[in-house]
């Protein structure tokens, strides 16, 4: 598999699922030593967004089997690892199969045909077929229900803007455990875009922070485990879901396009 450069450094290539917890795309990046500047976090904590009166048990369930279904750990996603065995595929499309009939009783029309979507793939997965997104409409399904999961479910969100490409806003200090909808949005010049947000777990004993990632000290896949990735599209935002445990955390993004990136900025912030 050919790798990204980030700023033409060559370090040891990692792996992680693109497009906002997609299917279809992986993305190789590496780490990079000479982007400027760090990523301040800011002293308030996420926003926890209280459901209206109108949210009902079958939302509640919904939410609850979003959050439960893992399409992190999509078997084949790995282009250097063998391909998966039947059985693999198999057993993951079997610890989603039961999340998909409650999320999609308890979500509007709209967003149940995005459901259906991903239910097709993981009927495929089902068989013993690996999934895949050739055409990124399983993409495009999974950011769909995750936004409405980030709008309506209550959870604490984590809303990370990328606005010049030398720093992240909106990434506290601390956020409470449990459930966290993140969302992530480039705006101002193209070129200084993020191209894929990815939030990492520090492991336990690790040191690195946030700035040692952003100056290139260390690469995150060296010190953290990620936990969740938001990709986005253009101008609109992406979205990932995912549960937070006590520890440090690091939110990080390559800025420009692959091949060559420009830069990697960063930011921390701890769960207690």
């Amino acid at each position: 598999m050919k790798t990204h450069s980030i700023a033409g450094q060559a370090h040891r290539r990692w792996m992680i699922t693109a497009g906002a917890l997609g299917l279809g795309a992986v993305v190789a990046l590496a780490g990079c030593s000479d982007s400027s500047g760090t990523a301040g976090a800011t002293e308030t904590r996420g926003t926890t967004t209280t459901p209206d009166a109108s949210t009902t048990d079958a939302t509640q369930a919904a939410c609850t089997a979003q959050l439960a279904s893992n399409w992190v750990g999509i078997p084949g996603l790995d282009p250097d690892a063998p391909p998966p065995s039947a059985t693999e595929v198999q057993t993951w499309a079997a610890s989603i199969e039961p999340h998909l009939g409650p999320l999609r009783a308890g979500v509007p029309g709209d967003v149940a045909s995005q459901v259906d979507v991903l239910a097709e793939t993981v009927r495929g997965a089902a068989e013993g077929k690996p999934p895949a997104d050739p055409d990124g409409s399983v993409n495009t399904a999974l950011t769909a229900v995750n936004a409405w999961a980030h709008d309506t479910c209550g959870y604490t969100t984590l809303d990370v803007t990328n606005s010049d490409g030398s720093g992240l806003a909106g990434v506290p200090a601390s956020l409470p455990a449990g459930p966290v909808a993140l969302k992530f949005t480039n705006t101002g010049d193209p070129a200084k875009a993020g191209f894929i947000l990815l939030l990492g777990k520090v492991r336990d004993g690790e040191t690195a922070t946030a700035a040692d990632v952003q100056s290139g000290k260390t690469n995150i896949e060296a010190v953290a485990d990620i936990v969740a990735v938001a990709q986005p599209t253009g101008s609109d935002p992406a979205y990932g879901l995912t549960t937070l445990v006590a520890g440090r955390y690091i939110v990080t993004t390559p800025i420009g396009a692959p091949p060559q990136f420009s830069g990697v900025i960063a930011a921390g912030f701890e769960v207690s």
